[in-house]
């Protein structure tokens, strides 16, 4: 496989983001046409385009991307929570199998969490004065190397209405902090691999130490391949991948309408 390559180097290579947020400002006004409709099988050919522009970074790379994507008539949502993930899984597993370099794969992945910060903005509940529909913190433990999937749910919980309060390796000083001036309605966190168990435990075990009221917590991620019940092996309340599931636990309720117009 590729070398790593030193994270200034990443960052320079990466600078170009014209593609990307000329991509977001017109695929958002996609948001007025209520004709478009929801996935049903992923198109390969968008797939490919997202990773190919994701690389490119240019904007004529993204002007052929927002082709395909009014031509397949597919929702931001779906751009967010179907070929994104699709895009960047593929572009990982390209790496395992040494048909792309580690360098391309970061700078595509990064691309493509830019574009998810841009659009997200047309759902984030925290700007919209949309409240009454809870308050989350999700939690990304230290040392992930990326945070794409974090900013999926990050997405899909705001749609519902929920204000999310993302934090990135927090520390226990700093989650006390926030237990204390905030009322949170559940606490969600964001596992990658079984390696980060034990120190997910820790937090737990920390945040349920300085809770003054019952507040879930629920763990998710892609570890939930890996680990049968990760709920268990962590002290949690529960864990899943599923947004709506896991609003129950904590007691939310949504109104789906409001979830379709946000879609």
């Amino acid at each position: 496989m590729s070398e790593f390559q030193p994270l200034n180097q990443v960052r320079s290579l990466a600078g170009d983001t014209s593609g990307v947020s000329f991509f977001a400002s017109q695929v958002v006004s996609l948001l007025a046409d209520r004709s478009i409709k929801a996935v049903v099988e992923p198109r390969e050919q968008l797939i490919t385009g997202l990773i190919a522009a994701s690389l490119s970074g240019t904007k004529a790379a993204f002007s052929g991307l927002l082709t395909e994507v009014k031509r397949a008539r597919i929702s931001l949502a779906a751009l967010s929570d179907v070929y994104i993930p699709i895009a960047a899984r593929r572009m990982g597993q390209s790496w395992l199998d040494d048909e792309m370099s580690w360098i391309d794969v970061t700078i595509g992945v990064g691309r493509m969490q830019s574009l998810l910060r841009e659009i997200g903005t047309a759902w984030v509940a925290d700007q919209a004065g949309d409240t009454g529909h809870g308050t989350v913190m999700l939690i990304v433990p230290e040392r992930e190397q990326h945070t794409l999937g974090p900013m999926v749910a990050t997405g899909q919980l705001r749609r519902y209405g929920v204000s999310v309060c993302l934090r990135i390796a927090p520390s226990f000083n700093e989650l006390r902090s926030l237990m204390a001036a905030r009322h949170f309605d559940g606490v969600m966190i964001s596992v990658a691999t079984k390696e980060k168990l034990e120190s997910v435990t820790k937090t737990v075990q920390f945040l349920k130490t300085i809770m003054d009221r019952p507040t879930p917590i629920v763990v998710g991620g892609a570890v939930m391949s890996k680990v049968e019940d990760p709920a268990s092996c962590t002290g949690a309340d529960f864990s899943s991948n599923d947004i709506g599931a896991a609003l129950e636990v904590m007691g939310l309720k949504f109104d789906a309408f409001c979830v379709l117009k946000r879609a």
